[in-house]
């Protein structure tokens, strides 16, 4: 009878070493995956909410039939076209920690729909010769098409969050409006 020297035993320990090792790092694989994945839905919610509120101020901006609303402290959310604010987007107080720094809440969608807060945004009255992206903004011949007399422009900003509130997402457009 031969000497045993446990070569199976240390074999089979390295192998089982090596499959615990494998386990380990396909866990922490699949768990940095799950939450990449959480991530990009709540990035995913947070631009859908936010352009809820754009469709949600579109229709409410036709319902304003003179520029009267848009006064110089903003606390309705309707700003004038007075350019000290700079980006509107970091005047605002989206949090509402100061009322005179307001905005509106989009009312079309809540956080029965997977959001941390409600979308807001925020309508500021563009002067006649604001220029956008370089372009200077035509009010007579607005995007190469006659536009009707009278059209006001509008820039609208609009602010979204995701199931959290770490994940925001701002979105702009102008609007014209022919009602004013």
């Amino acid at each position: 009878m031969q000497k045993q020297r446990g070569a199976v035993l240390i074999i089979s320990m390295i192998i089982l070493l090596m499959m615990t090792i494998l386990g380990v790092t396909s866990m922490r694989t699949t768990a940095l995956e799950e939450r990449m994945a959480g991530n990009a839905r709540d990035r995913y919610v947070a631009f859908e909410a936010a352009e809820s509120a754009l469709i949600d101020a579109e229709t409410y901006i036709q319902t304003i039939v003179t520029k009267n609303p848009f006064d110089l402290d903003g606390s309705d959310g309707l700003y004038s076209d007075d350019s000290s604010f700079g980006k509107i987007e970091e005047y605002v107080d989206w949090d509402g920690g100061d009322p005179a720094k307001g905005y509106l809440t989009a009312t079309n969608i809540g956080t029965g729909e997977g959001l941390g807060t409600p979308p807001k945004y925020v309508i500021q009255l563009l002067p006649s010769d604001e220029t956008i992206g370089g372009d200077t903004v035509n009010l007579g011949n607005y995007g190469d098409v006659a536009a009707k007399t009278g059209t006001t422009l509008v820039r609208i900003t609009a602010r979204g969050t995701g199931g959290s509130d770490n994940s925001v997402i701002f979105l702009q457009t102008v609007f014209g409006v022919n009602n004013f």
